[in-house]
């Protein structure tokens, strides 16, 4: 019976997650949260089910690390009254994913045909777990409440974010002679999750919520500090290297003085030696492992690289801390210090004043460069004078260049186009590869990147594909043979250009949802020669300009003579993230450029 319950449980959560699953609307969802002095707090959850023909489950996940979850209660609601009827436990059971390895799930049977109130409190040791109130659920809620008491010893600061996508959102707070009192009532956005979302993470998607830090007085009006203190404490247990990770690392950059050499060397020596394990315990979701174990082990997280990484590099005597960063993926920027604001850690270098920002977790990234997974985004950098918001630079789309040249015969004949090709990239267009080419375990990418680019041009045959890769410089030549492309009357010779590369070239679906990560913005120019097995006519430039706010498009074909063609493209696109402010624009400029190679190119054969 108890392997029954447990499959049920299973299933109709990962149903649910689907959206799928079991009709759960909640009439209301209350937390009261109450902030203790000895710096834990307690969250008494209330909830109110709607009556359901249907039995159902609720799962309740906690941190077995920092949480407890007690007193679980369920009552049948008769009127204004509360009977209490017998709570059903189904069962408690590790919830074992790769990453994610202290969360328990307690999954509560909530009876049918009746209107039904659960009741459980969860206790937490550490003050700082209280990092955000989500205003959306995965259920259909009416209406959310969070009642908040705060001892006049603490402080609540925060920070709304997505705020304008709520119906609607009430905030009051009332001051009393020993607390203060905030109450929030919100109708939830619903959202649509996947099985990730009920432990906290967040991937490509915006939704509204409240980030928080509660602090003491003795901090006022400096939560920042606060944070950073607390980091930093926390840190300073955990970064004493032994004798064995010093003797390495003086081994690795012995008779150098060039700090920037250091850097590289260590930088390196971190990603291809140690491996990145997620691995999420308790506060050991902020707080790295100690140095040591991370070096003896040669594995861990981005925190646990970084923290390794930064005491090499003090070792070496160049100035280094860690910073608390929020990649792309993550549901809101590190630009509020909480640790709901952040989801990544990076080591921070500074060499005579710069800023050197290194990600041992990124196995292409170049220090002394932006992150890409960060680039546009806030950090918190943590030191002893008190942590500092820093804005990491985006790239401008001309250093991230993408450049494609071909020179191609046309032979009616056998119906097709063909010749060589060239590729180049230039800073991080082509990270993407980059990677997928440094995760292949057999080395030889040949038949990777042929069938990554005979699906770019529109599954047309690559062939003889060779690869330079240079520092910050990645380059292709290969040969194509493009079929089907030509047709010919007495009168016109007609050519499709729908073989080449599509603008996004890591995305190959006709229009882009709002929320898709593209890696990094870019120009795109392509440069086509084609010479034709018959003359024709000249031609005035064929010329197409399209241009919106962060993105163009200039296309042209002219004559160059009475057998070749040129065919040049310009795409610029500024953008990492495709949002609501610019996913309409964006498929309005892809839907423009299909209708553009889709359609035959006429050209009038010479008479002479």
């Amino acid at each position: 019976m108890r392997n029954i319950y447990l499959l049920f449980a299973i299933i109709s959560l990962f149903l649910c997650a689907s959206g799928f699953s079991q009709d759960l609307h909640l009439a209301e969802r209350s937390e009261r949260i109450i902030i203790k002095k000895d710096s834990s707090f307690q969250t008494e959850v209330s909830i109110v089910f709607k009556k359901n023909e249907n039995l159902r489950i609720y799962p309740i996940f906690y941190d077995t690390e920092l949480e407890m979850v007690n007193d679980i209660e369920l009552f049948e609601i008769k009127g204004k009254r509360l009977k209490k009827i017998k709570t059903k436990e189904i069962i408690e059971e590790d919830v074992k994913l790769d990453y994610i390895t202290s969360k328990k799930v307690k999954s509560v049977l909530i009876p049918a045909d009746k209107d039904i109130s659960l009741k459980y409190t969860i206790s937490c040791k550490e003050l700082m777990y209280f990092t955000s109130l989500p205003f959306f659920s995965y259920n259909k809620i009416d209406t959310l409440l969070y009642h908040i008491e705060i001892p006049n010893d603490y402080r609540l600061s925060h920070s709304n974010i997505e705020e304008d996508s709520l119906s609607f959102y009430q905030i009051d707070s009332t001051k009393y002679d020993d607390k203060s009192i905030w109450k929030i009532k919100v109708s939830p956005k619903k959202v649509i999750p996947d099985p990730l979302q009920f432990f906290g993470i967040y991937k490509n998607i915006k939704v509204p919520l409240m980030r928080t830090l509660v602090y003491p007085n003795s901090y006022k009006n400096q939560p920042k500090k606060y944070l950073n203190d607390w980091y930093l404490d926390k840190l300073s247990t955990q970064t004493v290297l032994n004798t064995a990770s010093l003797n390495k690392i003086d081994e690795l950059t012995e008779g150098i003085q060039d700090k920037a050499k250091i850097i590289n060397i260590l930088y390196n020596y971190v990603r291809n030696n140690f491996k990145y394990v997620a691995i999420e315990i308790g506060m050991g979701a902020f707080v790295p492992s100690h140095v040591n174990e991370v070096f003896f082990n040669k594995q861990g997280d981005c925190k646990d690289l970084s923290n390794f990484l930064s005491e090499a590099l003090k070792h070496k005597g160049i100035e280094s801390t860690l910073a608390l960063a929020a990649t792309f993926d993550h549901v809101s920027d590190c630009d509020f210090p909480s640790l709901g604001s952040a989801n990544h850690v990076i080591c921070v270098a500074k060499i005579d004043g710069k800023k050197v920002l290194l990600d041992p977790t990124d196995s292409v990234h170049v220090e002394g460069t932006p992150v890409q997974s960060i680039q546009g985004r806030t950090i918190l950098i943590v030191d002893p004078s008190g942590g500092e918001f820093y804005n990491v630079s985006p790239f401008a789309p001309e250093s991230n260049e993408i450049l494609y040249r071909f020179d191609l015969d046309l032979n009616s004949d056998k119906d097709v186009i063909e010749g060589s090709f060239k590729i180049n990239y230039e800073g991080i267009a082509g990270n993407y590869l980059k990677r997928v080419m440094n995760t292949n375990k057999i080395k030889d990418n040949t038949e990777i990147l042929k069938t990554y680019y005979e699906e770019i041009f529109g599954d047309q045959d690559i062939s003889n594909i060779s690869t330079l890769n240079e520092y910050k410089k990645l380059n292709f030549n290969g040969d194509i043979s493009i079929k089907g492309k030509t047709f010919s009357d007495d009168n016109n010779k007609y050519l499709f250009f729908d073989f080449l590369p599509r603008l996004f070239e890591t995305e190959n679906r006709e229009t882009l949802m709002s929320g898709t990560f593209l890696g990094n913005n870019f120009s795109k120019r392509v440069l086509l020669k084609i010479t034709l097995d018959e003359q024709i006519e000249d031609f005035k430039p064929i010329n197409h300009e399209l241009e919106e706010e962060g993105v163009s498009l200039k296309f042209e074909i002219t004559s160059i003579s009475p057998k070749e063609i040129e065919l040049k493209y310009n795409f610029v696109f500024d953008y990492v993230f495709i949002d609501s402010k610019n996913v309409d624009l964006t498929n309005k400029i892809i839907t423009e450029y299909n209708s553009i190679i889709n359609e035959p190119f006429v050209f009038k054969k010479s008479k002479d």
